[in-house]
C-alpha cells in the first residue's frame, strides 16, 4: 500500500468508527480527492449520510453505497472491499493530518494535469499566449478556491476588539477604512459612500448616463488616491478616453467624435493626458469578459495592492457560461452572487451597472419613477445587492421644474436610492452637461 493510500484508508477508517470524524473532515475533503475510486465511493456514501443528518457506520454506509451505485457496490462487494486495505486505525488522533495529506496529494495531481495540458497547448504553433495565460489564471483561481476552506467561527469578543480598533483609527486619523466616498456629495450624504465587502448596483435606462455616473465615481476615487479597476464591456478604449477628454478638457463630445480635435483641443488634451498618467485608474476593455476572468484580474491586482474599488459596466454583457438546463436568469444569478462573493473575499466595494426592464417606461403613472422590480432580472439582484440605486433624468420624464421649489431641472439628474442594507434610502441630485460627459455636484451639502 502506497503512503498516500494509507492516509486515505486512515480517513475512511476514522469516519466509519468515530461519529465525530465526519464533522471534522467533511468541510475539507470531497470524494473526488481520493485517488482510489473504491475509497472515494465509500467516502461519498458517508458524506451523503452526513448531509441527511444520519450517522455513518459500516451498515449504513453499505446501504447507502447500494443506493447510490448498485453496480459499483456489487463489483467491490460493498464495504467488504475495506478488508483489503488492512485498516487498523480506530481513532481520530491524527485525522486532521491524514485529511490534509489526502488533499495535498489531490491538489498536486490536479496541478500536474493542469500544467501538462497547458504545455501541450503551448507547443501548438497557433496558440495565443494571451489566451493561454487567461486560461491558466482562470484554472488556477478555480483551484485556489477549491483549496479554501470556509472561515472558522469567531468568538464575539475577538470581533468586538477588531471593530473597536477600526473606530479608534478612524477617530485618530480622521479617515475611514470601511468605505470610499464617491465624490457625488448628495449620494455620499444619504448612503455614506461605497462600503468594503458590499455589492452596489447602479441601474438605468439606455441614454440616461449610467456609464457617465460610474465613470465620474471612478475618476473621483482615483483622484483621491485609491486604486480603481474599471471593466468596460460596452465601450472601447478609444470611446472611453474620448468621453473623458471631452468632459474634463471641456470639448464638445460630438465634435470630437465626428470632426476630431483642433489645435486648441489638442493642447488641453495633452495637459490632461499628463494628469492621467498619475491616476491609479486601470481599464479592461475585454468584450464579452467572463466573471472568472474578472475575478482573476481583481485578485491579481489586490495582491499587487492596486485595487480598492471595482466597477463593471455592465452586468448583462458579462459572458454567461450556462450549464445544461440552466436558464438565463439562473446564469445571471450566479454572476451576481460571484461578484458579491468577490467583494466579501477581497473586502472591497464592487459597483455593478445593470439594465432596467424594457417595460419599466410603460408603467402606469406620469413620472415613471424607478422601483426595484424595474431591474432586469431583478429577483437575484434585489436579494444579493447591498445597495441599489437608479439613474433618473426628470426632464426625460416630463418634469421640468422641482415640484416644491420650482427650480429648473433641465441639467439635473437624480440617483434614486431604493435599497441600502445598512442605511437609509433617498434621492441624490447631481448636474450634468449636454453630452453626459461631465458630472458635477448639485449643491453643497454637509459631508458625512
Amino acid at each position: 500500500m502506497k503512503a498516500f493510500e494509507k492516509a486515505e484508508a486512515a480517513v475512511i477508517s476514522s469516519v466509519l468508527s468515530v461519529e465525530s470524524a465526519i464533522i471534522e473532515v467533511y468541510p475539507v475533503l470531497k470524494p473526488e480527492m481520493f485517488s482510489h475510486p473504491d475509497l472515494a465511493f465509500v467516502y461519498s456514501a458517508a458524506c451523503s449520510l452526513y448531509e441527511k443528518g444520519k450517522r455513518a457506520d459500516l451498515v449504513t454506509v453499505d446501504t447507502e453505497m447500494h443506493r447510490l451505485d448498485e453496480k459499483h457496490w456489487k463489483d467491490i462487494n460493498g464495504v467488504a472491499v475495506l478488508n483489503d486495505w488492512m485498516i487498523q486505525l480506530r481513532h481520530t488522533a491524527n485525522l486532521k493530518q491524514y485529511a490534509e495529506e489526502v488533499k495535498r496529494r489531490y491538489m498536486l495531481r490536479i496541478l500536474s494535469g493542469l500544467f501538462g495540458g497547458l504545455k501541450g497547448k503551448a507547443d501548438d504553433f497557433g496558440t495565443s499566449y494571451a489566451d493561454l495565460i487567461g486560461e491558466a489564471e482562470q484554472k488556477l483561481l478555480s483551484l485556489r478556491e477549491t483549496c479554501t476552506v470556509g472561515k472558522p467561527l469567531r468568538q464575539i469578543g475577538a470581533v468586538a476588539q477588531e471593530v473597536l480598533q477600526m473606530h479608534r483609527e478612524r477617530l485618530e486619523t480622521g479617515t475611514d477604512s470601511m468605505r470610499i466616498l464617491t465624490g457625488i456629495e448628495a449620494f455620499d450624504y444619504v448612503t455614506g459612500g461605497l462600503y468594503n465587502g458590499e455589492l452596489t448596483v447602479e441601474a438605468g435606462r439606455p441614454g440616461d448616463g449610467k456609464t457617465a455616473v460610474a465613470m465620474h465615481i471612478a475618476m473621483n476615487v482615483a483622484m483621491a488616491g485609491k486604486h480603481v479597476c474599471f471593466f468596460s464591456l460596452e465601450m472601447t478604449a478609444l470611446q472611453t478616453l474620448n468621453r473623458l477628454f471631452a468632459g474634463y478638457a471641456g470639448i464638445d463630445a460630438n465634435r470630437l467624435r465626428i470632426s476630431g480635435a483642433n489645435q486648441a483641443d489638442l493642447g488641453r488634451m495633452e495637459r490632461l493626458a499628463e494628469d492621467f498618467k498619475k491616476l491609479p485608474l486601470y481599464f479592461d476593455h475585454t468584450s464579452g469578459n467572463s466573471v472568472a476572468n474578472i475575478r482573476a484580474q481583481v485578485k491579481l491586482q489586490r495582491r499587487k495592492k492596486k485595487c480598492d474599488l471595482v466597477v463593471i459596466d455592465y452586468l448583462h454583457l458579462i459572458q454567461k457560461e450556462r450549464s445544461k438546463n440552466e436558464t438565463v436568469d439562473q446564469a445571471i444569478g450566479r454572476i451576481v452572487e460571484a461578484l458579491k462573493q468577490l467583494a466579501q473575499e477581497e473586502n472591497i466595494p464592487v459597483l455593478l451597472l445593470s439594465q432596467m426592464n424594457r417595460n419599466s417606461v410603460n408603467r402606469d403613472g406620469k413620472l415613471h419613477l424607478p422601483e426595484l422590480h424595474d431591474l432586469r432580472d431583478s429577483g437575484v439582484i434585489e436579494q444579493v445587492a447591498d445597495c441599489v440605486y437608479f439613474v433618473y433624468i426628470p426632464l426625460k420624464n416630463g418634469v421640468e421644474n422641482d415640484p416644491v421649489t420650482g427650480e429648473s431641472l433641465v441639467d439635473v439628474g437624480e440617483l434614486w436610492i431604493k435599497k441600502v442594507r445598512n442605511g437609509s434610502v433617498g434621492v441624490a441630485r447631481y448636474r450634468f452637461n449636454e453630452s453626459y460627459t461631465l458630472i458635477s455636484n448639485y449643491s453643497n451639502r454637509k459631508k458625512p
